[in-house]
């Protein structure tokens, strides 16, 4: 798809809005849909909207979705979603290797599709090579509420998040991990995120076990356990819902963190942390496992 056809859609938005007497902020509305910014870099041909945000556009304008696209086709190639598929199914647990290879893989997915994706799919690559980078610390970026603030600001608003808002979230909660940050914006998304409906795309759903995993990464990080077991039980939810096993070492791990340290329940924590290391080991990830026993000898020794 051609920077073209960026422009022409932009082009009949733009003067259909103008014709009708509308400033783009009477289009947006509240901005919980297309913010301004996103609705200006539509109109002058910088972005391709998805097929959901030209419906939107177009109830707005009250005129037919056909109308904005004209002759435009916005299909994308299935091996793009495939593709999609494995660079965010494949959990990296930190490893330096595994992170390389998934750069290496959105190099690529650039190099074939970025004239043909939406303003959405380019967000949601943008987002995961941020947070890869930011986890890598080969390449710090810029704060997620710098780089993404109408995007944040958007989904600070809602009460059910899009696949992108789950990975904007988890960006964010990555970036808090380490240094000092607003409580009541991770509370906030703390208890929209348990609140989350689990949905029938399965990216969504991982991505809502990686927001909620990053919030408790949070928590880990700063010894701070009050709001851990909300977010644990939601993860178990989730895994049981999408039937992916795989995650309960993991689940496992930070429940056990928070009967060690909140409840004070040596045993119990124990326990957890002996069911995460079977588990572990019956799956096979070996970059995991190494992880769980480093985590598990530090935490039980301080006791």
């Amino acid at each position: 798809m051609s920077q073209d056809i960026k422009i022409e859609i932009g082009k009949i938005i733009r003067e259909e809005r103008e014709r009708q007497g509308l400033t783009r902020e009477q289009v947006c509305d509240t901005e919980e849909e297309l913010t301004v910014k996103q609705l200006m870099r539509i109109e002058l041909g910088r972005s391709l909207p998805t097929i959901v945000k030209l419906q939107y556009i177009s109830n707005q304008l009250n005129v037919s979705l056909n109308y904005l696209l004209g002759e435009t086709n916005l299909d994308i190639p299935e091996d793009y979603y495939q593709a999609k598929y494995k660079l965010m199914k494949s959990p990296v647990y930190g490893d330096p290797e595994r992170i390389k290879k998934k750069l290496k893989d959105i190099e690529e997915l650039y190099d074939n599709y970025i004239d043909i994706l939406p303003e959405d799919e380019l967000l949601t690559i943008d987002i995961i090579e941020r947070t890869l980078n930011f986890i890598s610390e080969e390449k710090k970026e810029d704060l997620a509420e710098i780089v993404f603030e109408d995007y944040l600001n958007q989904v600070l608003k809602k009460e059910e998040y899009t696949l992108n808002d789950l990975l904007l979230i988890k960006y964010y909660a990555v970036q808090c991990q380490g240094s000092s940050y607003d409580k009541a914006t991770i509370e906030h998304f703390r208890m929209k995120l348990i609140k989350q409906r689990l949905q029938g795309d399965e990216l969504s759903n991982v991505e809502l076990l990686g927001a909620l995993s990053a919030v408790a990464g949070i928590y880990v990080m700063h010894h701070d356990y009050k709001e851990m077991k909300s977010v644990v039980d939601k993860m178990y939810e989730v895994m049981h819902f999408i039937m992916q096993h795989s995650y309960q070492p993991r689940i496992a791990m930070l429940e056990a963190k928070y009967y060690l340290f909140y409840e004070n329940n040596i045993d119990k924590a124990t326990e957890l942390y002996h069911t995460a290391t079977v588990l572990a080991e019956a799956f096979g990830d070996q970059v995991f496992i190494k992880n769980l026993k480093m985590e598990m000898e530090k935490d039980l020794n301080t006791k």
